[in-house]
Formats: C-alpha cells, sequence, structure tokens
C-alpha cells in the first residue's frame, strides 16, 4: 500500500485495536475466523505496518470490521483514516544571475552578407529545376489505376470460456469484416437473481450501466434485468449465489475470493479475479 496515511496513525489505531482484542481474551486466530480478514493484515494493522497493507479501501474495510468485533466506534476509527496531504511546491523564481546567463546564451544575428549569399544559391537553384523541365518536355500522362477498397477485417477473437445459459438456440458467429446482427426485437431479457449466504460487497451492471454497488447483508435477494449483458462482481464469491432466467448457477466462487461474471443474451462469460482479498464494505 503507498503510503497514504501517518505511519503514528496506523501504529495507535492498531495498537487500540490488538489492546481490545488481548481485554477480550481473543487470539489473532479468533479474529480472522470471525471476520474472515486475512492473518498476515491482521498482523499488519495491529503493527502499523503499512508496506504489508493492500489498497486503501480494503483497510478501511478491515479497521471497520475488527473495530465491530471488539465493540469500539469502528466509523470514528475510519474516519481517522484520512489521506496526508502532499506539500505545495513553492513557485521557483528566477534569480538575476540566471536572466543574465540567458540573455548571453541568445544566438548572434547572422551577418548581412551571409543572407545574401544564401539568397544567391537559392535563385540558381531556382533557374536550374526550370531549365531541366523545359528540356525534358511534356511528360506523357499515366492511366489511372483504380485502387481495389479493402473491406476492414473483424479484430482477431479473444479466447474466453463461454457456457450457453438456458436461452433460446445461439446465434451463429458472424463472418470476417461483417457487423454483428443486433438482438432481435422479442428476445427474452436477462433476468438475474442474488441471494446471500454471507454478506458481500456486490456490483451489478446492466446494458453498461451500473445498476447497483454496495455491501448486502447476509440473507438477502436481489433481481435485476438487462436486455442485452449482465454482469455481476462480488468481493466475496463463496457468499453469493447466482440464478439466471429461474436455473440456478450456484455460488460465484470461493468465500474470500473476488469474481467477476459477464452474461450476454445468447452465452455466459465467466471471468474469476486471482485474488484472494475481501471485497471493502461502502467506503463513509
Amino acid at each position: 500500500m503507498s503510503a497514504e496515511y501517518s505511519p503514528d496513525l496506523l501504529v495507535s489505531l492498531g495498537g487500540k485495536l490488538a489492546s481490545e482484542r488481548k481485554e477480550r481474551g481473543l487470539t489473532l486466530e479468533d479474529v480472522a475466523d470471525r471476520t474472515r480478514i486475512p492473518m498476515r493484515y491482521l498482523q499488519a494493522i495491529e503493527t502499523g505496518n503499512s508496506q504489508q497493507l493492500p489498497e486503501p479501501v480494503y483497510v478501511r474495510a478491515f479497521i471497520r470490521k475488527y473495530g465491530d468485533l471488539v465493540e469500539l466506534d469502528s466509523q470514528a476509527l475510519v474516519q481517522q483514516l484520512q489521506p496526508v496531504s502532499s506539500p505545495v511546491a513553492a513557485p521557483r523564481t528566477t534569480s538575476p544571475i540566471e536572466r543574465a546567463s540567458a540573455s548571453i546564451a541568445k544566438p548572434t544575428p547572422r551577418p548581412f552578407h551571409l543572407w545574401l549569399l544564401y539568397g544567391a544559391v537559392v535563385l540558381v537553384a531556382v533557374g536550374g529545376l526550370s531549365y531541366l523541365q523545359r528540356s525534358t518536355g511534356p511528360q506523357a500522362t499515366l492511366p489511372k489505376v483504380a485502387t481495389p477498397q479493402v473491406k476492414p477485417q473483424a479484430p482477431p477473437a479473444q479466447t474466453r470460456v463461454v457456457s450457453r445459459p438456458p436461452a433460446p438456440a445461439a446465434t451463429p458467429v458472424p463472418a470476417a469484416g461483417t457487423s454483428p446482427a443486433p438482438a432481435p426485437a422479442g428476445a427474452t431479457p436477462i433476468q438475474m437473481q442474488v441471494a446471500l449466504k454471507e454478506r458481500s460487497w456486490v456490483r451489478v451492471t446492466a446494458d453498461g450501466r451500473t445498476a447497483f454497488e454496495g455491501e448486502l447483508p447476509q440473507g438477502t435477494r436481489r433481481d435485476w434485468q438487462a436486455k442485452t449483458q449482465l454482469s455481476v462482481r462480488a468481493g466475496n464469491a463463496g457468499g453469493v449465489v447466482l440464478t439466471l432466467n429461474a436455473q440456478d448457477l450456484g455460488q460465484m466462487g470461493k468465500s474470500g475470493q473476488v469474481v467477476e461474471r459477464v452474461f450476454r443474451q445468447n452465452a455466459q462469460l465467466s471471468t474469476p479475479k486471482p485474488t484472494l482479498v475481501p471485497a471493502p464494505a461502502t467506503a463513509p
């Protein structure tokens, strides 16, 4: 993590959390089991080691969960994590010596006789070129050759894992150089239900627009609909269950894993993210 917070502030917050944890007879393993925060991040928070912590948005989520567990005011703890402002650079002034050096470095104007010499050379060159053009005579006009128009080729297809959801027959892939046909007017929309087995941060994007982004508690069920494309990104994939067009797709991934899945009109594209950092809570 970049040094956005004061090291002394991180040490102070970490020491306060560690003190409350010990007073309640909890070990770091107990905190990790109850908050699902990796052990290495808990140790870095308590020691104030910012180099071992992830991005600030995750650190705020970790401290919020830790503070709730030991019954501290987690909102007040998170508000203390304000980025350290960078000092404003003072405007640079130019000393009289620098201004004098700059004036000395200016190029000296060329003598007038050099300009006369340059002009004579140009006139001789122009006269010679005119003589050559008159001596060679008119040139034969070459017939115009039609240049064949090259149709733009479609970009190379990306290799992706695609599975078919329960939908109408698949649309054939268009040939190179042709644009894909638009979805038919009566096409079945994408119906998606998101159910939370565990609390998780979730972002839903429908037809290119963010339909929802935030943390949902355990037991929540939400429905979204899209015409052509819908994507679901979860910070705790093991706690999120998807149902596409009344078909149960199961959990999005493992607990603590960040996964994004994209669903299209006639195909489903799944893109897991290779990271086990839990998703952040809603920033204060």
